[in-house]
């Protein structure tokens, strides 16, 4: 059986429709946001960057031409337009600072993996505890606000962050327990 992201992909490809747009939209955009802030480190740009994204998807009929897996060719956009927004960025940089921009070494590909394992943990939380996790921890709103912007009541939101990092503490628990 297809997973849901091969029938969404499927009906945008065959029907062309805005709801079968809305449908990719609301299911990736969460989880697009998550993976484009672990590597630009500011909410701002990411959203930035994944909205760019999705426009472009939609106007030019980017989904006409995937042949893979629609969830890593959405993860793989969002890398590249996120690694282009970074090299943007160092190049305006003064070269002085330069210096302080890290080698990369065995330490960093092990703390890559690890950051991509803690990321793809948030992406498989349900969609409303994620989007309750992205908003408290991503964006650094506290609760009242959290619950504010999503029409929810404190505790409510309270729920979801306890279910949130008890599911990530028992996902993740084997990834630093030898």
């Amino acid at each position: 059986m297809p997973g849901l992201s091969d029938e969404i992909l499927y009906d945008l490809q065959n029907k062309r429709s805005e709801e079968a747009f809305e449908i990719f939209f609301r299911h990736y955009y969460s989880r697009l946001m998550i993976w484009a802030h672990r590597f630009v480190h500011d909410p701002q740009v990411a959203e930035d960057i994944v909205q760019d994204f999705f426009l472009d998807f939609w106007h030019n009929k980017r989904y006409d031409s995937i042949r893979t897996d629609p969830t890593a060719y959405c993860y793989r956009i969002i890398r590249n337009a996120s690694i282009k927004h970074l090299s943007r960025k160092i190049e305006t940089t003064d070269i002085d600072s330069l210096e302080n921009i890290p080698a990369i070494n065995d330490g960093d590909k092990m703390d890559w993996e690890l950051r991509q394992k803690i990321y793809m943990e948030i992406d498989n939380l349900p969609e409303k505890c994620r989007e309750v996790f992205v908003h408290c921890v991503l964006y650094g709103k506290t609760y009242r606000d959290t619950a504010e912007d999503l029409g929810v009541s404190i505790n409510t939101v309270r729920t979801h962050m306890s279910r949130a990092f008890k599911t990530l503490r028992e996902r993740l628990l084997p990834v630093f327990r030898p």
